[in-house]
């Protein structure tokens, strides 16, 4: 009698060993990696410095606070757009970028920086978070508040199980940010609050209100388009 013989498979990677995103991850990378700096300078920037962060927050596109921390060499406030969890008081985020990571390097040589989160501008001294059970229970949690951009780790992170997210991220400093006033405590606006559905639903209904308006105007000004 003939065995048939199960076709073979390839094993899967190693914990820890960094692979490349395949399928609809890897367009969610390399769509997110090209359009990131140009949304954080024309857009990002901007519009938390107007104090609308509540308004950009969502689960899908993730919660964003605003770092400001001096430049190292310049001594000149630099601001970047961050993607946060909180958590234990305080305020987490990861220099995606490695070591190298500018505002990182930065707030390395001078802890002492300000965000800029829904509702409130915060002190904070800046530490890393060195303890392999402090990165294990806030990287994956972390991650995931970023939204469609937490693809970028190079896997789904709503699917991969931590453990799988944390070593994906070995290498990846995670940054503590604790205000000197008092400790943090999550907000509406904040990863896992749900003020973003009233403010969204806001925003779609006066988007659809100005589209309906711009067509009926449009057509009494245009002949033909009745």
């Amino acid at each position: 009698m003939a065995v048939a013989h199960a076709p073979e498979v390839a094993p899967p990677p190693a914990i820890g060993t960094p692979v490349a995103p395949q399928g609809a991850t890897a367009t969610v990378v390399s769509v997110v990696g090209r359009s990131l700096p140009l949304l954080n300078r024309w857009f990002m920037v901007p519009l938390l410095r107007l104090g609308l962060g509540a308004w950009l927050g969502t689960p899908f596109g993730g919660y964003v606070l605003l770092l400001r921390v001096r430049g190292r060499k310049s001594g000149l406030v630099r601001e970047t757009p961050l993607s946060y969890f909180v958590a234990d008081g305080s305020a987490w985020v990861m220099a995606g970028f490695g070591a190298r990571t500018e505002w990182y390097r930065n707030l390395v040589a001078d802890p002492v920086v300000e965000i800029a989160m829904p509702g409130r501008v915060l002190h904070c001294r800046a530490e890393e978070a060195t303890d392999p059970g402090t990165r294990a229970r806030i990287m994956p949690a972390l991650t995931r508040a970023t939204g469609l951009p937490g693809a970028m780790v190079g896997c789904n992170p709503w699917t991969a199980p931590d453990a799988r997210i944390v070593a994906l991220l070995a290498g990846i400093p995670l940054v503590r940010l604790t205000p000197f006033e008092s400790p943090l405590a999550g907000g509406p606006d904040d990863p896992g609050g749900h003020a973003w559905i009233w403010r969204q639903s806001l925003l779609t209904v006066v988007t659809v209100g100005l589209l309906w308006g711009g067509l009926r105007a449009g057509r009494h000004l245009v002949p033909g388009l009745r």
